[in-house]
């Protein structure tokens, strides 16, 4: 404890916080992550009801897509603005627009409201995760971070037990609208603590915001996602529509990198991907963001279709992997705490996630919810064990001016490879789904044995697919993520050493640098 003092009195003035302040502070972020977290166990474990009532389960991925979709565009806005006006004032509007767009789902009468209405909620969404882990970075150094972690990590303990059991009970015996009500409480909880808890910023800083950038970027990643979503499901492949909205999005994005080249401060900080461990780290997020969310998205759907249990049963199994996450990340951050070594964990978690992932794509119409629970464990072991290590090494390798958008940018990682793994995961149960399966207002746990049957064979690929992205994370970290010395100062610049690609004009030794 008496060498944290000192690190955290080598902070900037400022930012100069004591023990107890820091765990306030910490409070604050709690009571965030648990809005957020809470939405995403307990939307997972009810949607498949949901989605029966409203529509049918040919617009199951649409709601998960809505969602990302909307925090995955304003990820990098919420990093920017937060270095320019300081990240407490963007905190209280996150949470009010999440807030807003909770209470909005809630009195959705078709799916075309509700997956307008859950953009909006995730427009606020996309500033809880990153303006969280960017204050964490401001206010903690790299080396005593895991230990802090354990704090955070109860959070998403919580939230996997009651979350799950919360959605499924509510389907179960109400009304499913209440999923979204729930929110409203807990949201109000997290905007007075964050008032009281969150220090104001002490310093001006003079940026400017590439609003050109983030729109252009907003286009064309809802253009590719159109693209994906309606090929081969709505559209043919070859039709107009698919290839219009996919040409769109590859001309978008290229002219995004073309204004992004010529902008003073771009929106999203290039130049740090020429650091190879920020890169390789930036890719491994993206790949397992795509791997956790297709995973929580689709097993209730399994369980509830194929094993054929309720919605409460459900979050039961779904709870084990939530609970094997936060375990292991728990005890990985404390030993990365400890020894000021990460690289194991981006070697050893790729490996345990993609044995889940064999092990959920060989379930079928005789897996019992004993053997579904096992699987998840096993994969929520592979997720803790990596769940903050690649945003710990990023913040650990960037200069501390750069820690907003840094951040920003594995988090916008992890959206975009969320989104399009959800997406990508759901053309291809829709592919492999027969129109009897697909067909508006089907009851999802009342499926006869050949629908069961087909709703199996129809997950079984996604799985895989998400076994697949697992190899490509350990080969990635096996070559390119390299262990940068964690510092001990929240001051201190990154010591680069023989890093392969250093950031320009960053510095080689621990040099503190006025802000």
């Amino acid at each position: 404890m008496s060498a944290l003092r000192q690190r955290l009195s080598r902070t900037p003035p400022g930012y100069r916080f004591s023990i107890g302040r820091v765990l306030a502070i910490y409070a604050g972020l709690m009571v965030t992550l648990l809005l957020a977290a809470l939405d995403q166990t307990i939307v997972a474990t009810a949607l498949p009801k949901v989605v029966s009532e409203l529509g049918g389960i040919s617009q199951y991925s649409w709601v998960f897509t809505a969602y990302m979709l909307g925090s995955t565009v304003t990820v990098p806005l919420y990093g920017k603005l937060g270095d320019v006006h300081g990240r407490k004032p963007l905190f209280m509007i996150a949470i009010t627009i999440f807030l807003a767009g909770s209470a909005l789902c809630g009195t959705a009468q078709n799916m075309v409201e509700l997956v307008i209405f859950r953009a909006i909620q995730g427009v606020g969404a996309g500033g809880l995760f990153p303006l969280t882990l960017a204050m964490v970075g401001m206010i903690v150094p790299p080396r005593d971070r895991g230990r802090y972690q354990g704090l955070i990590g109860s959070v998403f303990a919580a939230s996997s037990i009651i979350g799950p059991l919360i959605g499924g009970f509510i389907v179960d015996n109400f009304s499913w609208r209440w999923i979204f009500y729930v929110n409203l409480p807990v949201g109000g909880v997290a905007l007075l603590v964050i008032l009281v808890t969150m220090p104001r910023r002490p310093y001006k800083q003079e940026h400017s915001i590439d609003w050109l950038g983030a729109g252009i970027l907003g286009l064309g990643t809802t253009a590719l996602l159109l693209g994906l979503v309606w090929g081969g499901r709505d559209y043919p492949w070859t039709s107009v529509q698919v290839v219009g909205a996919l040409v769109a999005s590859v001309a978008l994005l290229v002219l995004f990198a073309v204004v992004e080249r010529r902008v003073r401060e771009p929106i999203l900080p290039f130049d740090l991907l020429r650091n190879q461990t920020v890169a390789s780290s930036v890719a491994c997020m993206a790949f397992v963001g795509a791997a956790m969310f297709g995973t929580i998205s689709f097993v209730p759907l399994f369980v509830q279709g194929v094993i054929g249990t309720s919605a409460t049963s459900s979050g039961v199994v779904l709870t084990p992997l939530m609970l094997g996450a936060v375990i292991t990340s728990f005890l990985s951050g404390q030993l990365v705490s400890r020894t000021g070594r990460y690289r194991p964990n981006t070697l050893f978690g790729p490996v345990v996630l993609g044995v889940g992932m064999l092990l959920l794509a060989r379930m079928g119409l005789h897996t019992t919810n004993g053997v579904a629970a096992r699987n998840m464990v096993i994969a929520g072991i592979g997720l803790g064990a990596m769940m903050q290590i690649f945003v710990l090494s990023v913040q650990n390798s960037v200069p501390r001016r750069a820690m907003g958008s840094a951040t920003a940018l594995t988090q916008f990682s992890r959206s975009i490879g969320s989104t399009l793994g959800v997406t990508l995961m759901g053309v291809i149960v829709n592919q492999k789904l027969p129109s009897s399966v697909r067909g508006e207002g089907t009851a999802i746990h009342r499926l006869p044995p050949a629908g069961r049957s087909a709703l199996a064979n129809a997950l079984h690929p996604a799985f895989l697919a998400a076994a697949a992205l697992c190899v490509l994370v350990f080969v990635i970290s096996l070559l390119w993520v390299r262990e940068v010395p964690l510092r001990s100062g929240v001051e201190e610049e990154p010591v680069y050493g023989d890093e392969a690609s250093p950031q320009p004009g960053a510095p080689t030794a621990v040099q503190p640098r006025k802000l």
